[in-house]
């Protein structure tokens, strides 16, 4: 008889143990709560406090053109952008009977909440369940949440939309379904329609349908009918204006050929450009992220590279597209402008470390190096996120409505208000006159003066020089933030 050969208890403990954590990976009620705890947390720092900051650039414009194509049928406003976005801010604003930041906001704040949960979706569907969770709990607090996810700006609805037809776009690449090269056309028409940079994922949704389905009818005709479908949906989006429809979109076209031709004044690294340099969006993107968590990015790039599979190049061309052209091609660069390729980057990092996670499970010093490895490129991340959940906690109100709420108890909130930016109006009566030009006030006597040491452009710099030339008029009232404000005396 042959003596069976007895494991050692040291390998037997090691494979016992093995099974049972992949047993409780795998648990249904686990991944249940895992999803369910990462939710409420997109949830949190989507919403809460969603009404205390003060109204950032562009929001008001678009609160009030919106409002004005919804309510009025008036679509004069604003034609400089795509109408789909402000459509979304109008009907929201008529539907709640609210003009409030925090209702405004709502819509945006879903579209980012959305986008998280399009990135669940993608990475589920190409790495697992645990890399879709990484991929939505990255995006969740990243310090974009923070940057684009809150605000009513046009950008958020851009990267929702570019995000979902970048989903879209595998799985018609997988499929070779026409449904789905018919979605993909209409949420690529959809971010194109929220601004024209969504147009820029239509080649890298082609090369994967290249690179997947092969060089065939089926993908000729099939790209075809995405690009019909992204330009039918954009088209669709103008019906309301009618005959009016092509002459907004020329003026769309014509209006930023020329901005683009007379660039757009901007500070990077503390100096001031018309037309910043072309490595300006990888400069704001390091500063909103960080050295080591920038590093993470670079290394699930390079990873990507190294590889060259279909999924990891589809989704560096659906980042180094857009960068490419804005950066090359573009000459008006703005720091929100780098947000658009952030989601591919962001799911880019969760597959590439989601794999060497699972390549780390296995014995040996290869395993505990790749272990390493996953921690040290998550964990600028997980940094970030506690800044990120901690900054939406401690969310206060915005300086600008501070110091307009100064102004109403001190009765300076009806006069001549002097000041270095002017979205303290938004929060003023209508009797009150905000000027950022001292040539605007045409000789009135100005009641108020509000300086912004953040400011830096030109004109501001003569705000400054009234106030020092009239100092003896003025007293000093108030300080919140970056703004201080003065106020005229009575005997001024």
């Amino acid at each position: 008889m042959f003596k069976k050969r007895q494991r050692k208890p040291s390998e037997h403990t090691k494979k016992s143990t093995g099974s049972n954590l992949k047993r409780l990976v795998d648990s249904r009620a686990l991944r249940a709560v895992v999803l369910v705890a990462v939710l409420l947390l997109a949830a949190y720092t989507a919403f809460f406090r969603l009404s205390f900051e003060d109204w950032h650039t562009d929001e008001p414009i678009y609160r009030i053109a919106g409002l004005a194509y919804v309510q009025e049928g008036d679509f004069s406003i604003n034609q400089e952008h795509p109408f789909l976005a402000k459509y979304i801010l109008g009907v929201t604003q008529v539907v709640s009977g609210s003009s409030e930041a925090g209702v405004v906001r709502i819509p945006a704040a879903a579209a980012s909440l959305l986008t998280g949960l399009v990135l669940f979706a993608f990475g589920r569907r190409v790495a697992g369940y645990w890399v879709g969770i990484l991929a939505l709990a990255l995006w969740t607090i990243s310090p974009l949440t923070l940057a684009f996810g809150r605000d009513a700006t046009l950008e958020v609805f851009l990267i929702f939309f570019s995000t979902l037809a970048l989903y879209l776009g595998w799985r018609w690449a997988e499929s070779g379904s026409w449904w789905f090269a018919g979605f993909a056309g209409v949420a690529l028409g959809l971010a194109t329609a929220s601004k024209l940079t969504g147009i820029l994922f239509l080649p890298a949704i082609l090369l994967v349908g290249l690179l997947k389905i092969g060089l065939s009818r089926r993908l000729v005709f099939q790209g075809m009918l995405i690009g019909l479908a992204a330009v039918a949906t954009v088209l669709a989006t103008y019906a309301p204006l009618g005959s009016e429809a092509p002459s907004a979109i020329r003026y769309m076209f014509g209006f930023q050929s020329q901005h683009n031709a007379e660039g757009h004044r901007q500070s990077v690294n503390g100096e001031v450009y018309m037309f910043p340099p072309w490595w300006a969006h990888l400069w704001w993107q390091w500063g909103l992220y960080g050295t080591l968590a920038s590093l993470s990015l670079g290394v699930a790039v390079v990873t990507a590279l190294l590889r060259r599979r279909a999924l990891e190049i589809y989704l560096l061309a659906a980042a180094l597209i857009p960068f490419l052209v804005l950066s090359f091609y573009v000459q008006v660069r703005l720091k929100h402008y780098f947000g658009v390729w952030q989601p591919p980057l962001i799911l880019l990092l969760a597959i590439v470390s989601g794999e060497l996670a699972q390549q780390g499970g296995a014995t040996g010093r290869r395993g505990v190096a790749r272990g390493i490895l996953v921690v040290l490129l998550l964990a600028p991340s997980v940094y970030l996120g506690a800044e990120a959940v901690q900054t939406v906690s401690q969310t206060q109100t915005g300086p600008n409505a501070a110091v307009a709420e100064h102004l109403k108890d001190t009765g300076h909130d009806r006069g001549l208000i002097l000041t270095q930016g002017g979205r303290i109006k938004e929060y003023l009566p209508d009797e009150a006159r905000v000027l950022d030009k001292l040539k605007d006030a045409q000789g009135e006597e100005i009641e108020v003066v509000i300086l912004n040491s953040d400011s830096w452009r030109p004109r501001h710099a003569a705000t400054r020089d009234y106030l020092e030339t009239n100092r003896d008029q003025f007293e000093y009232s108030y300080s919140v933030g970056d703004m201080e404000v003065y106020t005229r005396k009575p005997d001024g």
